[in-house]
């Protein structure tokens, strides 16, 4: 049996790994000259590493742990501990720490009580309104996401203060956008898993580039394998026979046609849309994934000539355009060549500077980063990178979720996987593993049939 992947990011890797663990001959595609999708990173003209995004792991990703020790990867992350640090000129730097010798989700509670974001009135209407969250159960909360979290927030006597300073933080990190456009679903499902799972809320960074650490020790593993991993060759359209309802190929940008017996989409959902046929699109399933729209995001890269930093650890922002962000060298082993501070931000929500100059855009993160850190305006900016994914993980807003595909399509040889589709996490690297698990696991369940309609062409 041969399969057919296109999209090399997380997930399409997974899928790869998984269906050769099945002897399936597995042809891997990606559009781009780098893989990794939105985990890439390439070198720019001075030979250093610029990132389509600031890649962070938790240890509640245990898929993508479990995926990474399969593959001999699990060395590749730096563990910080259990702690999210917040920036703000009014606070300057404080944090929640979750109390290491206290189970979860005490050990969460407890490092809002003593965080110094809040004040004693809103820790008290936090801890009684996450309760039915953090201690319920994921049925519960696929029930809230038809309001906004906001609208949930307020509806369960938590108050403004905790809102804008701690919960828009945490929504602007996980889909880039406040929590007055987030579904309540988003932030309920992160804290039900960080506040259930030992070790879930410490912080991996990878030891370098993810190019470097992951994708290219991966393909090495998956070429030795028989994988063949094929950059620069990208989908335009899925071939499909409407009679018989089975796709027949993939058509490349080269005019060429590559075939097999199964075919899987790892595709971003938009680039997925723009290759199905009419035939297709005319489907309930299909025509549904045009309420799934891409979040638009800016990251950027900020070289100054020494350090303007001292924590080692991710960083998280309200009230400003800068999301979260972190100090490189201080994360990463790699990164300590560099004599100063890279300072690695993600710009959100990006929709009113994505179309802006360069100029615009760094004039806007500078001063909102002089702004968090003053002490940085004594440095000297030596260089920047700006990277504009106008369409990065889908917008989780109120009433998308229901539109979110099952990874088995109505075409008994095609599947989707990708962390849009339909998985109990959110969109994250977490959730393209555990979408790929879930396209493995309904592959397994078709390839009988699948196999019937190979042998019969």
């Amino acid at each position: 049996m041969r399969a057919i992947i296109a999209g090399a990011g997380p997930a399409g890797f997974a899928c790869a790994k998984w269906l050769t663990d099945r002897g399936y001959e597995v042809v891997l595609l990606e559009k781009r000259d780098v893989p990794g999708g939105k985990v890439s990173a390439w070198r720019d003209e001075d030979g250093d590493w610029v990132e389509s995004g600031l890649h962070v792991f938790f240890g509640a990703y245990r898929n993508l742990l479990s995926f990474l020790d399969e593959c001999e990867l699990q060395d590749c992350f730096d563990w910080k501990p259990s702690e999210m640090v917040f920036a703000s000129p009014e606070h300057g730097q404080t944090s929640i720490r979750f109390v290491p010798w206290l189970p979860p989700p005490i050990n969460g509670l407890a490092g809002v009580a003593t965080t110094k974001l809040i004040g004693l009135p809103d820790k008290a209407r936090m801890a009684l309104g996450l309760t039915r969250p953090i201690f319920g159960n994921q049925a519960y909360i696929d029930a809230q996401d038809e309001q906004t979290y906001a609208a949930w927030h307020l509806r369960h006597g938590m108050g403004e203060h905790s809102l804008r300073g701690v919960m828009d933080t945490m929504a602007l990190a996980l889909n880039f956008q406040d929590t007055n456009n987030v579904s309540a679903k988003l932030p309920l499902t992160a804290m039900l898993h960080f506040a259930q799972q030992p070790g879930a809320a410490k912080m991996g960074a990878i030891k370098g580039s993810p190019h470097e650490r992951l994708w290219v020790p991966l393909i090495d593993k998956l070429e030795a394998r028989g994988v063949q991993v094929l950059l620069n060759h990208k989908v335009t359209e899925i071939l499909y026979d409407e009679m018989n309802n089975r796709i027949t190929g993939f058509l490349l940008d080269d005019g060429s046609t590559i075939t097999g017996d199964i075919y899987i989409s790892a595709m971003p959902v938009h680039s997925l849309r723009k290759t199905i046929p009419a035939a297709l699109k005319a489907q309930p399933y299909f025509d549904n994934l045009k309420h799934l729209k891409g979040q638009p995001v800016i990251t950027a890269q900020l070289y100054f000539d020494r350090m303007v930093t001292h924590v080692d650890n991710l960083i998280f922002s309200a009230h400003s355009h800068i999301s979260v962000y972190a100090d490189l060298p201080r994360i990463s082993p790699d990164y300590t060549k560099y004599p100063g501070s890279v300072i690695e931000l993600v710009v959100a929500p990006a929709e009113k500077l994505i179309n802006q100059d360069d100029e615009t855009v760094l004039e806007q993160i500078l001063g909102d980063f002089y702004r968090l850190h003053p002490e940085a305006r004594e440095a000297k900016l030596t260089k920047y990178t700006l990277v504009r994914i106008p369409n990065s993980v889908y917008q989780a807003r109120p009433g998308v979720d229901k539109y979110r595909p099952d990874q088995a399509s109505p075409v008994p040889n095609f599947f989707l996987t990708g962390d849009y589709t339909q998985q109990e996490f959110m969109a994250s690297i977490e959730g393209a593993i555990r979408s790929a698990k879930r396209t493995i696991e309904r592959i397994d369940r078709v390839g009988v049939e699948v196999q019937e309609i190979a042998a019969e062409v």
